[in-house]
């Protein structure tokens, strides 16, 4: 009997160790995802380029999605009158897409909704599109996350 007894004890600490470190897996991915989503923010300085071939190329008034500087820029008169949007949604980081029927942005993650200029038709989102600075520079246009969004 003292041998079953050592033999169901053995066991039970063999199974402890898995138990433990698949334990504390899960909690230290748990505190990494909920670290991620408590401090991610819009408001990153980011410096994104785009060349002047590619915004000529552009339809004033009509927007177009950038990838390599992460941006959606609607073309104006020219530059300065021009706007560039972070292509996150300021709800929870969503990435957004341009409805050309109902010409507005829709955020697919929980519905928000944005005019031309970014600013918010409809939540849950609670603040407008971060806007971003266009300047030339040598050849290439700088993206510039401004500091200050309107509210």
């Amino acid at each position: 009997m003292a041998n079953v007894s050592s033999n169901t004890k053995d066991r039970r600490s063999f199974i402890k160790l898995p138990i433990l470190i698949l334990s504390g897996a899960v909690a230290l991915i748990t505190f990494f995802a909920a670290s991620k989503f408590a401090f991610f923010t819009t408001k990153q300085k980011k410096r994104r380029f785009l060349t002047p071939e590619t915004f000529d190329a552009m339809r004033p008034g009509e927007p177009c999605f950038i990838p390599q500087a992460e941006a959606w820029v609607v073309k104006g008169e020219n530059l300065r009158d021009s706007v560039a949007l972070d292509d996150r949604c300021t709800h929870l980081g969503c990435r957004y897409k341009w409805n050309p029927e109902r010409l507005i942005f829709e955020c697919p993650c929980h519905g928000s909704e944005f005019d031309i200029q970014g600013r918010v038709i409809r939540g849950p989102a609670s603040r407008p599109l971060p806007r971003m600075s266009l300047t030339e520079s040598s050849n290439q246009i700088l993206f510039t996350i401004e500091q200050s969004v309107e509210k």
